[in-house]
Order: C-alpha cells, then sequence, then structure tokens
C-alpha cells in the first residue's frame, strides 16, 4: 500500500496519513486496522542536510530518527527510542533500488520543519541526511503491525531558512518524480 502525507503531497496512487508525527501515526494505525496491508510505501518531500545534493534526487530509507534540535545541543534527553530502522522482508530489495538511481539515507522526524542551516553539520556527522516529518511514526506503525515498509524521499530543498519557499517551488517537480516512481515500479501499486 502507498501512503503519503497529503495536504499538498497527494497522489492519486496514494492513501493520505496526515502531516506531523501525530496525525500520521494515528491515521496509519486506522488504516492498518481496516485494511491490513501486505506492506506500506510512504513517499513524500524531504529537505536536505547537505546543500550540494540536487533537487529532486530521490532516496529510500528504512531507517529514521526522531531527533530534536535540544538534543542536538544536550539540552535534552529522551526516555524513549529515538531511532528506528523496519526490514523490507522481501518486499524489495535494496539492490534494486540502487539499480533505479535511488540513493539510500537515514531521516529525521520532528513536528517541526527546520528554517535554519545551524545544525546541518550536526545531523550530517550523525549520518542523518534528509528531513521529513512523518517517516519516523510511518516505521513506527509499520514495526508494531509488523509490516515490512520502505520510504521513498524526493529532494524538494534544503534545510534552510528558504526551506518552505523551496518546497513551494519545487512541488511540481517532486510531483512528476513520484509519478516517475510508480511507473517503474508496479510492485508499489498491487501491494
Amino acid at each position: 500500500m502507498v501512503v503519503c502525507a497529503g495536504n499538498g503531497e497527494s497522489f492519486e496512487f496514494a492513501k493520505s496519513i496526515g502531516v506531523g508525527i501525530i496525525n500520521s501515526a494515528m491515521c496509519l494505525t486506522r488504516i492498518c486496522l481496516q485494511y491490513m496491508p501486505r506492506n506500506l510505501l510512504f513517499i513524500g518531500s524531504a529537505g536536505s542536510y547537505d546543500s550540494k545534493l540536487e533537487i529532486g534526487t530521490l532516496f529510500f530509507s528504512t531507517h529514521a530518527t526522531q531527533i530534536e534540535m535540544s538534543f542536538l545541543q544536550n539540552q535534552s534527553y529522551t526516555p524513549i527510542d529515538n531511532s528506528i530502522s523496519v526490514e523490507l522482508d522481501g518486499f524489495v530489495s535494496h539492490e534494486t533500488l540502487i539499480r533505479a538511481n535511488i540513493l539510500q539515507a537515514t531521516v529525521n522526524s520532528s513536528n517541526y520543519i527546520t528554517k535554519t542551516s545551524t545544525y546541518n553539520a550536526m545531523m550530517l556527522s550523525a549520518n542523518i541526511l534528509l528531513e521529513n516529518m512523518e517517516a519516523f511514526s510511518v516505521f513506527s506503525v509499520a514495526r508494531y503491525f509488523n509490516i515490512p515498509c520502505l520510504a521513498i524521499l524526493c529532494v524538494s530543498n534544503v534545510v534552510c531558512e528558504d526551506s518552505h519557499q523551496q518546497w513551494i517551488r519545487n512541488r511540481a517537480l517532486v510531483a512528476t518524480r513520484f509519478e516517475e516512481v510508480m511507473q517503474r515500479f508496479h510492485i508499489f501499486l498491487d501491494s
């Protein structure tokens, strides 16, 4: 089953699950209980912590974090797990995605969109390349229901002061990139 956030990132071939960690987790849980999908593919835009990455580049992820900026500054801690990895388990192979020029990355999720490049070097040094609001919750729900899961994310902006304006300018490119992915990978639509 293909899912997306909605609210500006909707696709006819995907079910919208809502924006942010909480809304996406609640809606995706309801979808999983109702439809019992064999696997989940989450598609969405992502901000890049690396300013050298080309807008429109596609990444796949099976690893997400939920790290807030105060954590990076050693001003907070969490008693819960802030990193999650999911398994593909026969859904699609890493090799298939890499052959399709879809690169692999770790993504950070938060209910906030970062509007500064101040923390980019810290995120990159932690091997976190992308920012997407929903990936962590999608992976959490998938792991809870033991559903093979994958995120494919398209770089829509660089994480910086004008992140939102870049996202607006590049939404059509992101939609085009996902249309291309779905045409190439019919496996996702049959799930």
